[in-house]
Protein backbone atom coordinates (compact mmCIF):
# COMPACT_ATOMS: atom_id res chain seq x y z
CA UNK A 1 0.00 0.00 0.00
CA UNK A 2 1.10 3.58 -0.66
CA UNK A 3 -0.24 5.29 2.47
CA UNK A 4 -0.42 4.75 6.22
CA UNK A 5 -3.95 5.24 7.56
CA UNK A 6 -4.34 7.16 10.82
CA UNK A 7 -7.36 8.19 12.87
CA UNK A 8 -7.33 11.77 14.17
CA UNK A 9 -7.50 10.45 17.76
CA UNK A 10 -4.09 8.78 17.30
CA UNK A 11 -2.25 12.08 16.79
CA UNK A 12 -0.55 13.36 19.93
CA UNK A 13 -0.52 17.15 20.43
CA UNK A 14 -1.67 17.51 16.79
CA UNK A 15 1.86 16.62 15.72
CA UNK A 16 3.13 13.09 16.50
CA UNK A 17 2.00 9.51 15.97
CA UNK A 18 3.34 6.49 17.84
CA UNK A 19 3.06 3.11 16.12
CA UNK A 20 3.93 0.09 18.27
CA UNK A 21 5.62 -3.04 16.97
CA UNK A 22 2.39 -5.02 17.53
CA UNK A 23 0.67 -2.86 14.90
CA UNK A 24 0.44 -4.07 11.29
CA UNK A 25 1.41 -0.57 10.18
CA UNK A 26 4.76 -0.97 11.98
CA UNK A 27 5.48 -4.08 9.90
CA UNK A 28 4.37 -2.30 6.74
CA UNK A 29 6.70 0.66 7.27
CA UNK A 30 9.58 -1.61 8.20
CA UNK A 31 9.22 -4.53 5.78
CA UNK A 32 7.22 -3.24 2.81
CA UNK A 33 8.05 0.44 2.56
CA UNK A 34 11.52 -0.26 4.03
CA UNK A 35 11.69 3.20 5.56
CA UNK A 36 14.42 4.40 7.91
CA UNK A 37 14.72 7.14 10.48
CA UNK A 38 14.69 10.58 8.84
CA UNK A 39 12.64 9.46 5.84
CA UNK A 40 9.05 10.50 5.17
CA UNK A 41 5.86 8.48 5.05
CA UNK A 42 2.64 9.44 3.27
CA UNK A 43 -0.20 9.46 5.78
CA UNK A 44 -3.99 9.49 5.42
CA UNK A 45 -5.69 11.12 8.39
CA UNK A 46 -9.31 10.13 7.94
CA UNK A 47 -11.74 13.00 7.62
CA UNK A 48 -8.83 15.46 7.76
CA UNK A 49 -6.39 15.21 4.85
CA UNK A 50 -3.22 13.80 3.31
CA UNK A 51 0.13 14.52 4.94
CA UNK A 52 3.82 13.80 4.92
CA UNK A 53 5.15 12.63 8.29
CA UNK A 54 8.85 12.22 9.02
CA UNK A 55 10.20 9.27 11.01
CA UNK A 56 11.87 10.78 14.06
CA UNK A 57 12.22 7.58 16.10
CA UNK A 58 12.52 4.02 14.86
CA UNK A 59 13.55 1.10 17.07
CA UNK A 60 12.37 -2.45 17.66
CA UNK A 61 9.50 -1.27 19.86
CA UNK A 62 8.02 1.85 18.33
CA UNK A 63 8.00 4.14 15.33
CA UNK A 64 7.33 7.82 16.02
CA UNK A 65 6.15 9.95 13.12
CA UNK A 66 6.17 13.75 13.20
CA UNK A 67 3.92 15.84 10.96
CA UNK A 68 5.91 17.70 8.33
CA UNK A 69 3.52 19.10 5.74
CA UNK A 70 -0.01 18.75 4.40
CA UNK A 71 -0.43 17.52 0.83
CA UNK A 72 -3.07 18.48 -1.68
CA UNK A 73 -5.88 15.92 -1.76
CA UNK A 74 -5.92 14.62 -5.33
CA UNK A 75 -8.55 11.87 -5.25
CA UNK A 76 -12.04 12.84 -6.39
CA UNK A 77 -14.33 10.42 -4.60
CA UNK A 78 -17.30 8.75 -6.32
CA UNK A 79 -20.61 10.17 -4.99
CA UNK A 80 -22.83 7.10 -5.23
CA UNK A 81 -24.47 4.57 -2.92
CA UNK A 82 -24.31 0.87 -3.71
CA UNK A 83 -26.57 -1.99 -2.60
CA UNK A 84 -25.29 -5.54 -3.01
CA UNK A 85 -26.83 -8.93 -2.52
CA UNK A 86 -24.59 -10.39 0.19
CA UNK A 87 -21.47 -11.74 -1.61
CA UNK A 88 -19.31 -14.65 -0.51
CA UNK A 89 -16.65 -13.48 1.97
CA UNK A 90 -13.74 -13.55 -0.50
CA UNK A 91 -15.73 -11.33 -2.84
CA UNK A 92 -16.79 -9.16 0.10
CA UNK A 93 -13.13 -8.39 0.83
CA UNK A 94 -12.64 -7.11 -2.71
CA UNK A 95 -15.85 -5.05 -2.58
CA UNK A 96 -14.82 -3.36 0.67
CA UNK A 97 -11.34 -2.65 -0.72
CA UNK A 98 -12.69 -1.13 -3.95
CA UNK A 99 -15.31 0.88 -2.07
CA UNK A 100 -12.66 2.53 0.11
CA UNK A 101 -10.22 2.93 -2.81
CA UNK A 102 -12.63 5.02 -4.82
CA UNK A 103 -14.42 6.69 -1.93
CA UNK A 104 -17.93 5.34 -2.52
CA UNK A 105 -20.24 7.25 -0.17
CA UNK A 106 -22.01 4.19 1.21
CA UNK A 107 -22.21 0.44 0.59
CA UNK A 108 -25.03 -1.79 1.81
CA UNK A 109 -24.88 -5.58 2.05
CA UNK A 110 -28.31 -7.18 2.20
CA UNK A 111 -29.71 -10.68 2.45
CA UNK A 112 -31.81 -11.82 -0.50
CA UNK A 113 -33.72 -15.03 -1.05
CA UNK A 114 -30.94 -16.58 -3.13
CA UNK A 115 -28.04 -15.93 -0.76
CA UNK A 116 -26.39 -18.17 1.81
CA UNK A 117 -27.10 -16.53 5.18
CA UNK A 118 -24.02 -18.31 6.61
CA UNK A 119 -21.89 -15.67 4.91
CA UNK A 120 -22.86 -13.30 7.72
CA UNK A 121 -20.80 -15.38 10.18
CA UNK A 122 -17.58 -14.49 8.36
CA UNK A 123 -15.25 -12.01 10.10
CA UNK A 124 -15.18 -10.12 6.79
CA UNK A 125 -18.56 -8.71 7.80
CA UNK A 126 -17.47 -8.25 11.40
CA UNK A 127 -14.16 -7.70 13.14
CA UNK A 128 -12.12 -7.69 9.90
CA UNK A 129 -14.24 -5.12 8.07
CA UNK A 130 -12.20 -2.08 9.10
CA UNK A 131 -8.97 -3.78 7.96
CA UNK A 132 -10.34 -4.34 4.47
CA UNK A 133 -11.58 -0.75 4.26
CA UNK A 134 -8.21 0.55 5.48
CA UNK A 135 -6.48 -1.38 2.71
CA UNK A 136 -8.50 0.70 0.24
CA UNK A 137 -7.81 4.04 1.93
CA UNK A 138 -4.11 3.13 2.01
CA UNK A 139 -4.06 2.27 -1.69
CA UNK A 140 -5.28 5.62 -3.03
CA UNK A 141 -5.00 8.10 -0.16
CA UNK A 142 -8.77 8.42 0.19
CA UNK A 143 -9.57 10.46 3.31
CA UNK A 144 -13.36 9.98 3.28
CA UNK A 145 -14.56 7.11 5.49
CA UNK A 146 -17.07 4.77 3.87
CA UNK A 147 -20.43 4.16 5.52
CA UNK A 148 -21.24 0.43 5.60
CA UNK A 149 -24.74 -0.85 6.30
CA UNK A 150 -25.64 -4.48 6.97
CA UNK A 151 -29.22 -5.74 6.59
CA UNK A 152 -29.15 -9.31 7.84
CA UNK A 153 -32.88 -9.97 8.20
CA UNK A 154 -36.19 -8.83 6.80
CA UNK A 155 -37.36 -7.97 3.32
CA UNK A 156 -34.48 -6.14 1.63
CA UNK A 157 -36.89 -4.23 -0.62
CA UNK A 158 -38.16 -2.34 2.43
CA UNK A 159 -34.65 -1.03 3.03
CA UNK A 160 -34.53 0.85 -0.25
CA UNK A 161 -34.82 4.65 0.01
CA UNK A 162 -38.09 5.06 -1.90
CA UNK A 163 -38.38 8.75 -1.04
CA UNK A 164 -37.59 10.37 -4.33
CA UNK A 165 -33.98 9.15 -4.55
CA UNK A 166 -32.47 8.08 -7.86
CA UNK A 167 -32.33 4.27 -7.83
CA UNK A 168 -31.03 2.05 -10.61
CA UNK A 169 -31.08 -1.76 -10.69
CA UNK A 170 -28.23 -3.40 -12.59
CA UNK A 171 -29.00 -6.48 -14.67
CA UNK A 172 -27.71 -7.63 -18.03
CA UNK A 173 -31.30 -7.73 -19.36
CA UNK A 174 -31.63 -3.96 -18.98
CA UNK A 175 -30.90 -1.00 -21.21
CA UNK A 176 -27.32 0.22 -21.61
CA UNK A 177 -26.25 2.24 -18.58
CA UNK A 178 -24.11 4.55 -20.69
CA UNK A 179 -27.01 5.36 -23.01
CA UNK A 180 -29.60 5.90 -20.29
CA UNK A 181 -27.75 8.09 -17.78
CA UNK A 182 -24.88 10.52 -18.01
CA UNK A 183 -22.51 9.43 -15.28
CA UNK A 184 -20.51 12.62 -15.75
CA UNK A 185 -23.52 14.59 -14.51
CA UNK A 186 -23.97 12.69 -11.24
CA UNK A 187 -24.37 15.25 -8.48
CA UNK A 188 -22.62 14.96 -5.13
CA UNK A 189 -25.91 16.11 -3.58
CA UNK A 190 -28.11 13.47 -5.22
CA UNK A 191 -25.85 10.44 -4.72
CA UNK A 192 -27.84 7.86 -6.73
CA UNK A 193 -28.27 4.26 -5.58
CA UNK A 194 -27.12 1.34 -7.72
CA UNK A 195 -28.47 -2.14 -6.91
CA UNK A 196 -26.37 -5.24 -7.61
CA UNK A 197 -28.18 -8.57 -7.55
CA UNK A 198 -26.86 -12.12 -7.17
CA UNK A 199 -24.42 -13.38 -9.80
CA UNK A 200 -27.16 -15.76 -10.96
CA UNK A 201 -29.37 -12.76 -11.69
CA UNK A 202 -32.40 -11.17 -10.09
CA UNK A 203 -35.47 -13.33 -9.51
CA UNK A 204 -38.50 -12.69 -11.72
CA UNK A 205 -40.41 -11.16 -8.81
CA UNK A 206 -37.50 -8.78 -8.15
CA UNK A 207 -37.54 -7.57 -11.75
CA UNK A 208 -41.31 -7.15 -11.56
CA UNK A 209 -40.85 -5.12 -8.36
CA UNK A 210 -38.44 -2.77 -10.16
CA UNK A 211 -40.88 -2.28 -13.01
CA UNK A 212 -43.78 -1.65 -10.62
CA UNK A 213 -41.77 0.90 -8.64
CA UNK A 214 -40.45 2.46 -11.87
CA UNK A 215 -36.85 1.69 -10.96
CA UNK A 216 -34.84 1.68 -14.23
CA UNK A 217 -33.10 -1.61 -15.03
CA UNK A 218 -29.71 -0.89 -16.57
CA UNK A 219 -26.96 -3.09 -17.96
CA UNK A 220 -23.17 -2.90 -17.79
CA UNK A 221 -23.02 -5.31 -20.71
CA UNK A 222 -24.60 -8.49 -21.97
CA UNK A 223 -22.04 -10.88 -20.48
CA UNK A 224 -22.44 -12.38 -17.01
CA UNK A 225 -19.87 -10.67 -14.77
CA UNK A 226 -18.73 -11.79 -11.35
CA UNK A 227 -19.87 -9.38 -8.67
CA UNK A 228 -16.48 -7.76 -8.07
CA UNK A 229 -15.94 -7.16 -11.81
CA UNK A 230 -19.40 -5.67 -12.28
CA UNK A 231 -18.83 -3.49 -9.21
CA UNK A 232 -15.48 -2.29 -10.52
CA UNK A 233 -16.93 -1.65 -13.98
CA UNK A 234 -19.54 0.72 -12.57
CA UNK A 235 -17.39 2.66 -10.13
CA UNK A 236 -14.54 2.98 -12.61
CA UNK A 237 -16.89 4.63 -15.11
CA UNK A 238 -18.02 7.01 -12.38
CA UNK A 239 -14.42 7.64 -11.32
CA UNK A 240 -13.16 8.42 -14.83
CA UNK A 241 -16.00 10.87 -15.39
CA UNK A 242 -15.47 12.59 -12.03
CA UNK A 243 -11.80 13.05 -12.90
CA UNK A 244 -12.67 14.81 -16.17
CA UNK A 245 -15.10 17.35 -14.72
Amino acid sequence: MNWIVIKPSEIIDQQNIQILNTDLRFQHIQNILKKQIGETVKVVVLNVGNFLFRICQFDNKVIVLEKETQLETELRTVPIHTFLSLPRPQTGKKILHLTACYGISEVTFQSTQTKNKEYWTSPVYGKEMDLHLESGYAQTGNICPVAVRLFKTGDWKKNLPMNGKQIYALDRSGESLQKEIKISQISTDEKPYFLFGPESGWLDNDLEFFRTMEIPILSLGKINLRTEFAYHALIHQCFINSETK
